[in-house]
């Protein structure tokens, strides 16, 4: 029985995982963040490299993808692991490929273009991928595999699963899930054979939560509750709450506490609670609040002494070197003093600075949004809440329990800490209205996973070229929400049948017993609403709703009446961002007079939006007579009909389309930038843009695989922007 591994003593759940590995059986590991998944999957590699087989590492986020792809090449060797996400592809025919979720299922629905083996490295695409032969792929790990609740991308995951051949063995790594049973029963339903579950609720270095603010410090929630009760607070009523709310009142606001600010928080640490991550859920509010830190006077001597300090200044000094005119003096004076931030649209090569810096324990205070919590294992001392809310797309809302922990998760580093300590900055005028949501948070009973699966077009036009009807509606019997339904629709017959059994009971010995006679009307009318509930449940919702989209795609001509593909349907089945929306582009001839640079600017547009605030100069006239034609289909009645069957929004930001040609024309991010106003850092939207929009073009290729010119130009047009920031692993 293995017990050690890599020099490591291995835990009980992950000595059973590695047994169930050994057995050849497919498994699922749900454990706490922190608490060591990932070498379960180092193992399982391992074993499958030694054996001469292949082996897909899938993850939800590119930011994951990258940081396995550099922690596997130093633990495997650069020959054996290949990269393909839509940003980046390196060594695509490697024995062990990382790639995000969407790849791997677009593969699995699509097949291979032929010819893609012809594409060069520098010029290939996601696209240009293919599924290893079957009797070399062993197995695929599916990380984060409870992100198939995600309301945009879970369906992703559940296709994945439903089209992944059976004998590809599976390893899904997960946070905690209240319904893990109900999943996995799942799982081995579509895989034919048992799915085995290891469950891990303890982790190994445990939380210890703690409640912050100006008048009473740090401390536990027991504590807090009686010095909040103690500050009458709870019994200031409505008058105080009305003028928290806006009103000034009389006395205006100088009877209330100052709030509780960030730094009031991080001086009360002590020395030995850093590293500290700060998670505040705004990227303008990261980065003024790391600026306020370093500002500050603790902020000033939170830097640290001798051999780190050393190598602090070194690393940055290398960097600048690397990367002239990418680091600001405000931000050198800030990391020399070991505090950063971090967020989506910092620059890529800064995002990856501070990511090495956090990770060489370089780094005292990093303010963060959640993404930096999402699957990269970058540990800490502490992690403080600025606030347990945010916005979700929608609405400022609760966080949930998986939230929450994903992020408190990170702190308490195994092996160096006896605990983690999760803050949470909370004045006593805001306890009451979070005293509910905190006993669930803390109490870390996750939110079960529930099915979000909702077909794209693109998925509906492969499926209907390769299935037939009868196939296709099988499959959809095969996912998690029919699953699920099946499951509530079983529970809702025995509750019918219960209750039927209950009411001929009461009606034989009711006789005219007058409120005997209303309690059975009360049986009969829940009796109904079960029966209601039931014919709700059994209906065919995910047959329906794919006639729908069908129905739609043959009124604007996809398919003709017999559900035929028709010349729209091809190039759909080619286009996988923006779906409906490019094929329509391409329909009109919108794109085909444009020059290549032009071509890639109005892709960036179908791909990224900016901030509100965000506000670009005014193009060239030229551009004008460019978008309008884009607009007009934009607007009309197949795009907008797409957007409504789908309940998205349609992507089309034209601002960003001169500078993305721009960028095809060869000029530097820094320039680009310059003619973007904005209180934040936007590079990492800009080359996210040009990423995106660069595996935009590799589909576009495809469309046109057979013009042996245009096939060449696109090729050429994504080597050539492929380079500078693009290029970057961050």
């Amino acid at each position: 029985m293995t017990r050690t591994y890599r020099g490591l003593t291995l835990d009980h759940f992950q000595i059973e995982a590695i047994e169930h590995i050994e057995a050849q059986r497919s498994v699922i590991v749900s454990a706490p963040t922190g608490t060591g998944k990932t070498l379960i999957a180092d193992y399982l590699i391992d074993q499958i490299l030694e054996t001469g087989g292949e082996i897909i590492y899938t993850s939800p986020v590119k930011a994951l993808s990258n940081q396995k792809f550099r922690q596997y090449t130093k633990l495997f060797g650069a020959d054996a692991i290949g990269l393909v996400t839509g940003d980046l592809v390196i060594n695509r025919d490697a024995p062990v490929r990382i790639m995000t979720t969407e790849i791997l299922r677009n593969i699995l629905l699509e097949g291979r273009v032929e010819g893609a083996d012809a594409i060069d490295d520098a010029a290939a695409s996601p696209n240009d991928v293919s599924l290893p032969d079957l009797a070399r792929l062993k197995a695929v790990i599916i990380d984060e595999i409870h992100f198939l609740a995600d309301p945009d991308r879970g369906t992703v995951w559940e296709e994945l699963l439903i089209y992944l051949p059976r004998e590809v063995r599976i390893l899904g790594l997960s946070a905690t899930l209240s319904n893990l049973d109900e999943f996995a029963g799942w799982l081995s339903e579509i895989r034919g054979e048992p799915v085995e579950v290891i469950f891990e609720p303890r982790r190994t270095v445990p939380l210890r939560f703690m409640l912050a603010n100006k008048e009473v410090g740090i401390i536990s929630p027991k504590q807090y509750q009686r010095e909040w009760e103690r500050s009458g607070q709870h019994t200031k009523g409505k008058k105080k709450e009305d003028r928290r709310r806006g009103g000034r009142g009389r006395g205006g606001d100088d009877d209330r506490p100052k709030r509780t600010r960030h730094i009031d928080v991080i001086e009360q640490l002590s020395p030995s609670s850093f590293p500290a991550l700060y998670f505040i859920f705004s990227r303008a509010m990261v980065e003024r609040l790391a600026g306020d830190l370093a500002r500050s006077r603790f902020g000033r001597a939170l830097g640290h002494r001798g051999a780190k300090a050393i190598a602090l200044r070194d690393r940055i000094e290398l960097f600048e070197q690397e990367h002239p005119g990418v680091m600001s003096r405000r931000l050198k004076g800030m990391y020399l003093n070991a505090i950063a931030f971090h967020h989506a649209g910092l620059h890529v090569a800064l995002k990856s600075l501070v990511e090495e810096l956090y990770e060489g324990g370089l780094i005292k205070v990093l303010y963060c949004t959640s993404t930096f919590a999402l699957g990269i294992n970058m540990p800490a001392r502490t992690v403080i809440f600025d606030a347990l809310t945010k916005y979700n797309g929608q609405e400022v809302a609760p966080l949930t329990v998986r939230e929450f922990m994903q992020m408190a998760g990170r702190a308490g580093r195994r092996g160096i800490d006896d605990e983690g300590d999760v803050v949470m900055r909370l004045d006593f005028s805001e306890y009451a209205q979070v005293q509910e949501l905190l006993r669930q948070l803390m109490g870390g009973e996750s939110e079960p996973v529930v099915s979000a699966f909702n077909l794209s077009f693109h998925a509906i036009a492969n499926l209907m070229a390769r299935f037939e009807q009868e196939d296709i509606r099988a499959m959809l019997q095969r996912s998690f929400m029919a699953y699920q339904s099946r499951v509530l629709a079983r529970v809702l017959r025995e509750e019918i049948e219960q209750r039927e059994e209950k009411l001929q009971r009461a009606r034989e010995r009711a006789g005219e017993d007058p409120k005997a006679q209303k309690r059975q009307a009360g049986h009969r009318r829940q009796l109904a609403a079960l029966k209601r509930q039931l014919v709700e449940e059994e209906r065919p919702r995910l047959w329906e709703e794919f006639q729908r989209k069908v129905n739609f795609l043959k009124s604007h001509g996809y398919f003709d009446e017999f559900g035929e593909l028709q010349t729209p349907a091809k190039i759909l089945q080619k286009i996988k961002i923006e779906e409906i929306f490019l094929t329509e582009l391409i329909l009109a001839g919108a794109l085909e007079t444009l020059a290549m640079n032009e071509l890639f600017g109005i892709m960036c547009g179908l791909v990224q939006t900016l901030p509100r605030t965000a506000r670009v100069h005014r193009p060239e006239s030229r551009w004008y007579d460019i978008v309008d034609p884009i607009f007009e289909i934009y607007e009309g009645p197949v795009v907008t009909g797409a957007a409504e069957l789908m309940e998205t929004e349609t992507i089309f930001t034209p601002e960003l389309m001169p500078l993305g040609a721009r960028w095809a024309s060869g000029e530097p991010l820094a320039d680009l930038l310059r003619e973007i106003d904005n209180p934040t850092d936007l590079s990492g939207d800009l080359v996210g843009a040009f990423r995106r929009a660069k595996d935009l073009i590799g589909q576009l290729r495809n469309v046109y695989w057979e013009d042996d010119e245009r096939r060449r130009d696109l090729s050429e047009l994504i080597r050539r922007v492929t380079r500078d920031e693009v290029q970057v692993v961050d």
